[in-house]
């Protein structure tokens, strides 16, 4: 089998469609569905049901998906090592995070890294922890950075760094003064909260669950921001992590609260790689860049 079967192959997995892969890429659909075929063929057996809504894997088309992408990313990886030996500093970098640290840590780090080394490109985007782990398993993101992520077999956290769980609030809010509350208290104020499938709202929902305690959110949002101004604005207390709050808090215009929960203070920021993968240098380099963040910030 060629390598554009390969990638033929991934892009009608991701996109579960003969007519949009083809788009992507730039072939005609005829000859995209030909080269399926023809590798389902070579493999004797299907990869692919074939639905009236689209293409969907079947248990081989899984199995052999998991090879494909790590061909796609050592091909990569390879590709990026070579041109490295031409003397070119040239790569790509795809980051999935959390929305949390954007702003104030990895855009700047971007910023920094482009300027020593303006070969290197990235892709940035911003989605929850479980679907930053997701992206990472299935080879679409080099580096995850999640909140209290899950075990997943397939992704290997090679970063855990402390970011335990606070309470932000305006500076007039009644808790603003304390140095910290019970979770319990928390829930008889006004409460904004990320959406289901967010490592904060995952550690929300089990504190609940601990304490037989209903939870009706004033402001539930898939938008970190979004809860960072709901603090702002005095409209109630949101939780957060720690190391997404550090602008507002040196600027004054929020106040961070302790909570005296051992669970939600044991809670991490985690960054994973495919479990497996031999990273591309710049992808290496950057992780280094990364650490070095961290370990300043403590």
């Amino acid at each position: 089998m060629s390598f554009n079967q390969v990638r033929y192959f991934l892009e009608v997995a991701r996109a579960a469609s003969i007519r949009e892969a083809s788009e992507r890429l730039n072939i005609a659909p005829s000859a995209l569905s030909r080269q399926i075929q023809n590798l389902e063929e070579d493999l004797g057996m299907p990869l692919f049901e074939r639905r009236p809504r689209g293409m969907v894997l079947t248990p081989a088309g899984e199995v052999y998906s998991r090879y494909a992408q790590a061909i796609a990313l050592e091909t990569d990886r390879v590709r990026t090592e070579l041109e490295e030996l031409r003397g070119l500093r040239r790569g790509r970098v795809r980051v999935y995070t959390v929305e949390g640290i954007v702003s104030d840590v990895l855009t700047r780090l971007i910023a920094e890294f482009n300027e020593k080394l303006p070969g290197i490109s990235f892709k940035l985007v911003t989605t929850g922890t479980d679907d930053v782990v997701a992206a990472v398993r299935e080879g679409h993101a080099d580096l995850g950075i999640s909140f209290n992520a899950q075990p997943d077999a397939a992704v290997r956290f090679v970063r855990r760094i402390r970011d335990p769980l606070i309470a932000l609030v305006h500076p007039d809010h009644p808790l603003a003064g304390r140095g910290s509350v019970r979770f319990a208290e928390i829930l008889t104020y006004r409460l904004g909260v990320p959406e289901p499938g967010f490592g904060i709202r995952r550690l929300i929902d089990d504190e609940c669950r601990r304490l037989g305690a209903s939870l009706q959110p004033a402001l539930e949002t898939n938008s970190i921001e979004a809860l960072r101004g709901f603090a702002r604005s005095g409209a109630g207390v949101t939780l957060m992590s720690s190391q997404s709050s550090t602008r507002e808090l040196a600027q004054g215009l929020v106040r961070n609260v302790g909570l005296d929960e051992p669970a939600l203070l044991r809670s991490t920021l985690d960054v994973g790689v495919l479990a497996g993968r031999r990273l591309p240098s710049a992808v290496t380099e950057f992780l280094a860049a990364l650490d070095r963040i961290f370990a300043v910030r403590g």
